[in-house]
This record gives C-alpha cells, sequence and structure tokens, in this order.
C-alpha cells in the first residue's frame, strides 16, 4: 500500500482542483457548454438556469474541496494510528458522499426551477 502521506495529499490535490472547478462556476464565468458545469437539457436551454444553478454548483464544489482538504489533513495526522487501506475507504468515502451529496443538491435545485 502507498504511504499514507502520499495518499493523504493526492486526496488534498483533489480537493484543491474541485476548489480550483468550483470559482469559475460561482462567479458566473462558464458559459452554458457540454464538457463543464451541471449539464442537463434544461440547464443548457436557458441561460439563465445555467448560470443560477452552476453558481449554486460552484460553492458546493468548493464545499467539497475543503471538505475534502480537511479530511486528508486530519487522516494524515492519523497516519501512525490507522491502517493505510482505512485511511484510503475514509477518504474516497468522503470524496463520494460529498459529490454525492453535490449531485443531489443541484438537482433538488433545479427541479424547482
Amino acid at each position: 500500500m502507498e504511504n499514507p502521506v502520499h495518499v493523504g495529499l493526492l486526496f488534498t490535490l483533489i480537493g484543491l482542483l474541485f476548489v480550483a472547478l468550483g470559482f469559475p462556476l460561482k462567479q458566473g464565468a462558464v458559459p452554458p457548454n457540454y464538457w463543464y458545469g451541471f449539464r442537463t437539457r434544461k440547464t443548457l436551454s436557458d441561460k439563465e438556469i445555467w448560470y443560477a444553478i452552476n453558481r449554486i454548483t460552484g460553492i458546493d464544489m468548493i464545499r467539497v474541496g475543503i471538505i475534502l482538504g480537511v479530511a486528508s489533513t486530519i487522516m494524515i495526522s492519523l497516519r501512525n494510528w490507522l491502517d493505510p487501506v482505512a485511511i484510503v475507504m475514509i477518504l474516497t468515502a468522503v470524496m463520494l458522499l460529498s459529490v454525492a451529496y453535490m449531485a443531489i443538491h443541484g438537482f433538488s435545485l433545479l427541479r424547482r426551477m
């Protein structure tokens, strides 16, 4: 198994990527497209909906990135007490649950628009 510090740093980098990708969405700097953003028929068919839902998605992405970074820092600090496999599983679960929340939140808001 990989060094727990390396695993923690990898998940920290993934968290930073979420933050970096979230800021342009939050600021409304990403026009409708088929590659980047909360893409559905509804968001792609209406610019107002696109920008509204992607601002919220951007905020959620920033939150997910911060949560993943904090969780990674905690796991690095607990590396002497936790098995490396447990660290990977915990960080993967944090990431997947956070992304699931982000998707569910986005779709629930989109339904109201």
